[in-house]
């Protein structure tokens, strides 16, 4: 919980605004993003209206408390006091830590850069949670290391680099920076000190063959790897059919990533990637600190808004003993319904959407988000037919930043069947939205135009809509004719 989050009220509204800040055709393609890998990250407690928050806290001399009980604390939703329906106490009961040198390395390379804000928000909340042995350094790298912030035990200083990260372009220098920085790691900690590296990227490195050696030297050197796969702008904007072939990029790329999360389990760390890592950056961060540190109390409470996007809950956690203060607080949302989940697994991996008559079915009825779909004129092209269409997003849906403006990602999902429920056409987008305050008070929303096309003859047409920091999402299905 990075403060208190508003509750926004969102108002279904008929779409006649007074005009349409923004309009897409699909070229503006950057998101936080990435695809979906079965069992990369599961919840950390299954219940169908159950929030989960994991937390620390600390003494007036910034102590980590660990000893306190259920009935220690106070959980309030929307300003409403809520039952704890699940608590459990910190891993680490009793000790002191050792030393601890931890390295964020971030990639920044041109082809990482979509994930970037995401990740550098969720080490805001692991930072708070570092004890006071703990020296943070920020690195990046491309085609060489780039310190951001040498190792200190200044978290302010750590957490200010972060904003230096996103950048940076240039090529993926993956193990080779890797080597470099666990060598600077075990030349400069103590012997007894404990060693770690934090590395978040595509893995897209042609050196890979490498990353057994890589692992070998940091053996060696004791540094321990926590990998974090986010996907490529390769595999996300430049064509959906990336990797459908079998051709050799694909069989590359695959084995380039399996290379780069073999680097935490030879080294004793852990991996983690898919789509569910990428949205919910907090729960990785939330399982690496408590790996190291083992600090975080959990808290499940029951909600009465399981839908409800999680960063528009007001949340207010806090301990009868006013003394204490709770800090870097991990979130969960409510384990939503697994249609979305399914949906947002086929929009991201490359094979697409499952073929067949039932995959019409596949995703539900969902409103989520004030939309409306217009089918446009169409235009013949030789032996096809053009069929654009056009999502008009109203204004009124859209969560507000701390400006009062809108920055939000879509992922536009279109596919055409026949009378058989065979896949004709498919378009896989992701595009940028943003309003400012004026012309959110304009009434101002946003127009996304693409198009498919197909031979002439009877079809169904199904367009998904999805809000990608929120996994809100709209679905539209329309009987369609080519002539």
């Amino acid at each position: 919980m990075r403060g208190l989050v508003r509750l926004a009220i969102f108002m279904t509204l008929g779409l006649g605004l007074q005009g349409w800040a923004q309009e897409h055709d699909g070229s503006d393609l950057s998101a936080p993003t990435g695809e979906s890998q079965e069992g990369a990250l599961g919840p950390i407690r299954i219940e169908v209206n159950l929030v989960t928050l994991r937390f620390t806290v600390r003494d007036p001399e910034g102590t980590f408390v660990n000893n306190l009980s259920a009935e220690d604390f106070e959980v309030f939703e929307n300003r409403r006091p809520r039952e704890i329906r699940f608590f459990e106490a910190p891993r680490r009961r009793e000790g002191k830590p050792r030393p601890l040198w931890l390295a964020f390395l971030i990639d920044v390379s041109g082809s990482t850069f979509a994930t970037r804000a995401e990740e550098i928000l969720a080490a805001q909340a692991f930072l708070e949670n570092v004890h006071s042995l703990t020296r943070v350094g920020v690195f990046g790298f491309a085609e060489r290391l780039i310190v951001f912030e040498d190792f200190t035990t200044d978290r302010g200083k750590a957490l200010q680099a972060f904003a230096a990260a996103r950048s940076h372009m240039g090529k993926t220098s993956l193990y080779s920076n890797l080597e470099e920085l666990g060598r600077m790691m075990a030349a400069r900690s103590g012997p007894e000190d404990d060693r770690v590296i934090i590395v978040v990227s595509d893995g897209l490195d042609d050196d890979y063959v490498r990353a057994e050696r890589t692992a070998q030297f940091l053996r060696d050197w004791g540094v321990v790897v926590y990998t974090v796969w986010v996907p490529s702008a390769l595999e996300l904007y430049i064509s959906p059919s990336y990797g459908e072939t079998g051709g050799d990029s694909a069989v590359r790329s695959q084995r380039q990533k399996e290379a780069f999360g073999s680097l935490s389990v030879l080294t004793g760390g852990r991996h983690f990637g898919g789509f569910e890592a990428i949205l919910d950056f907090d729960s990785v961060m939330a399982e690496i600190e408590n790996d190291l540190l083992g600090n975080l109390y959990t808290i499940g409470y029951e909600t009465e808004f399981p839908f409800l996007d999680n960063h528009l809950r007001e949340v207010e956690l806090r301990t009868v003993r006013p003394e204490l203060k709770v800090q870097g607080v991990f979130r969960r949302a409510v384990d939503w319904v697994e249609a979305r989940r399914r949906y947002v697994s086929a929009m991201f991996s490359s094979p697409g959407v499952t073929s067949g008559a039932a995959s019409l079915q596949m995703f539900g009825e969902f409103r989520d988000i004030a939309a409306e779909l217009d089918l446009l004129r169409r235009r013949q092209e030789e032996d096809l037919v053009t069929l654009p269409f056009r999502l008009k997003i109203g204004p009124y849906a859209l969560a507000r930043d701390e400006r009062g403006g809108v920055r939000t990602y879509f992922g536009v999902l279109a596919v055409l069947y026949d009378s058989s429920g065979r896949e004709v056409a498919r378009l896989r987008e992701v595009f940028r939205a943003q309003l400012d305050p004026n012309q959110l008070q304009e009434g101002r929303g946003v127009i996304y135009t693409n198009r498919l096309l197909a031979p002439p003859g009877e079809y169904r047409l199904q367009v998904v809509l999805l809000e990608i920091p929120t996994w809100r999402m709209t679905v539209f299905q329309r009987p369609v004719q080519v002539r």
